[in-house]
């Protein structure tokens, strides 16, 4: 499986009433693991991502979120343990991309699942904020860091 790892902090302000991360939450985390991958280059592994979705000069491109599902599989409870977001690309168009994701409790003593998420991102010019084609460099990239698709329950 070609899966980046992205371990996260939860944040006391994270949790409900009931002492379970609230589902607000689990959109942060799923926006931080991505910018950590795909911007700053803080995957636990190395991916090359960031190179090519950080920019803000003309010519250059950049990731804009389109669309966002999440599935929540299993109740998260706060700890102190750092929970891990799995991601990876399912799917790669013309100028989007499909960002699948596992969240993982840090604290569970085998691997579980809280919840699945699918992210659909395009990538415009940094200053038109247009829709461009993923150059080739960052096909190649995110061809790396490719895996079977998630399937969601919907409905």
């Amino acid at each position: 499986m070609a899966r980046a790892h992205v371990e996260l902090q939860l944040r006391w302000g994270d949790q409900d009433a009931y002492g379970h991360v609230n589902n607000v939450a689990y959109a942060r985390l799923l926006e931080e693991a991505r910018v950590r991958a795909l911007w700053m280059g803080a995957a636990v592994e190395q991916t090359g991502l960031e190179r090519h979705f950080s920019a803000n000069e003309e010519g250059e491109q950049m990731m804009l979120v389109a669309n966002q599902q999440i599935e929540f599989v299993k109740v998260l409870d706060y700890s102190a343990e750092l929970v891990v977001v799995e991601i990876w690309i399912g799917k790669l168009g013309g100028a989007s991309l499909e960002i699948h994701c596992e969240i993982l409790d840090g604290a569970a003593a085998e691997r579980t699942v809280v919840a699945r998420a699918i992210t659909a991102a395009v990538m415009v010019d940094a200053v038109t904020v247009r829709p461009v084609r993923i150059t080739e460099g960052g096909r190649e990239a995110i061809e790396a860091w490719m895996d079977e698709p998630l399937a969601l329950k919907r409905g």
